[in-house]
């Protein structure tokens, strides 16, 4: 099959012919083939909106934010890929409108929970809202407004990458009931990762002993960034069998869970250098970690003060960091955690092996690997 055309006028290599539900080598070698394009997935979905009728010098400056927020692991286009090889999916034009559409998703998520969180770098990149706020003053906005621009920038990025990755899967080059099983699909996990997001902002002034952080991880992380993929790449290769799709949800959501827990390991004990991320913000914004959550319950009482007087100090700066980092590691919840990161990778192999194609399961057996010892 030809490759497709990217925006810079180049042709991104078509992989090889279909690999043997088997033959894990043959299809990490097409979903290594699909990746060497994946920074250009999302461009030929921006390029439509910047075109399309309701473009305007005011939409290109926001689209241009939301280009350069880009970025990341582009693990979940990987997964898409992957899951699409291994049910034998072989049309390159609607897999990359697929994985595109996803890593919209991954996009407009990320720029909402930065809005939310008052993040201004993911992935070692200037997010949407400074970004557009520093323009607004560079061109002679007041603070106020540029500031105000910035906000909106935020949510404004956030809904028109949402509404056009969904644009995308229903117009996808595929039957129209393949076009409607992919965009439910999609919904069903933005409504589970939004669920997600509300549980956990509103734990944020509850005890941290009451906060539910597994369920916020199941909802906000594994819903959209691991099962939702797995199905969609499933989906595009025209799975339609029920038991199948959701053989995926059950290896999707252990795997989902412990990659959120890793990343809360990092943005908590990680090098900023390297992950691009703040290893006080979380603290700050006082969030209700797993770590958190088993810290407090193990605190002793002069333990329990500072982690009561510290967390969600909005002036919280490195070295009270370091005192909440201590208390999570002396009373054990960091081990605890990571623990619980290798039991929830051993679930997900498991259940890989017992239900998905066995290219498939053996692809996830490097990747929970991966997860497991990441730095970033």
């Amino acid at each position: 099959m030809p490759g497709s055309a990217a925006v810079d006028g180049t042709t991104t290599p078509a992989p090889p012919s279909p690999a043997p539900s088997s033959d894990v080598s043959a299809l990490a070698a097409q979903v290594d083939a699909f990746m060497s394009g994946a920074a250009t997935l999302t461009e030929d979905l921006w390029d439509e909106v910047v075109a399309g009728p309701a473009s305007s010098e005011a939409l290109t400056e926001l689209v241009a934010a939301a280009r350069a927020a880009d970025g990341g692991k582009y693990l979940r286009p990987r997964l898409v890929a992957a899951s699409c090889y291994a049910a034998g999916g072989a049309d390159l034009p609607l897999l990359r409108r697929v994985a595109g559409a996803q890593q919209l998703l991954h996009v407009a998520l990320c720029v909402h929970d930065d809005l939310i969180d008052g993040d201004e770098v993911r992935h070692g990149r200037v997010g949407v809202v400074p970004r557009v706020e520093s323009a607004a003053q560079a061109a002679g906005e007041t603070a106020t407004d540029a500031r105000r621009r910035g906000s909106a920038a935020g949510v404004l990025a956030g809904d028109l990458a949402i509404t056009t990755a969904l644009g995308a899967l229903v117009s996808a080059p595929a039957p129209a009931d393949v076009r409607l099983r992919l965009a439910q699909t999609a919904l069903s996990a933005l409504q589970q990762a939004i669920a997600g997001e509300t549980l956990d902002v509103w734990s944020e002034t509850a005890p941290p002993e009451t906060a539910r952080p597994l369920s916020v991880a199941a909802l906000k992380t594994a819903s959209y960034s691991i099962t939702l993929p797995l199905t969609l790449g499933a989906v595009a290769a025209g799975v339609t069998d029920e038991a199948a799709l959701a053989a995926l949800g059950e290896v999707g959501e252990p795997l989902g869970i412990a990659y959120q827990l890793r990343d809360d390991d990092l943005g908590l004990f990680g090098e900023p250098t390297t992950t691009g991320k703040s290893v006080v913000s979380d603290l700050r914004d006082g969030k209700r970690t797993e770590h958190v959550r088993v810290a407090a319950l193990r605190a002793t009482p002069e333990q329990r003060r500072d982690l009561d007087r510290l967390l969600g100090d909005p002036d919280l700066d490195d070295d009270g960091a370091e005192v909440l980092r201590t208390i999570i590691v002396s009373t054990g919840a960091r081990a605890a955690v990571l623990e619980q990161v290798d039991a929830l990778l051993g679930q997900a192999l498991e259940a890989a092996e017992a239900g998905l194609p066995p290219a498939l399961s053996t692809y996830l057996v490097g990747l929970t690997a991966s997860l497991r010892d990441r730095e970033r």
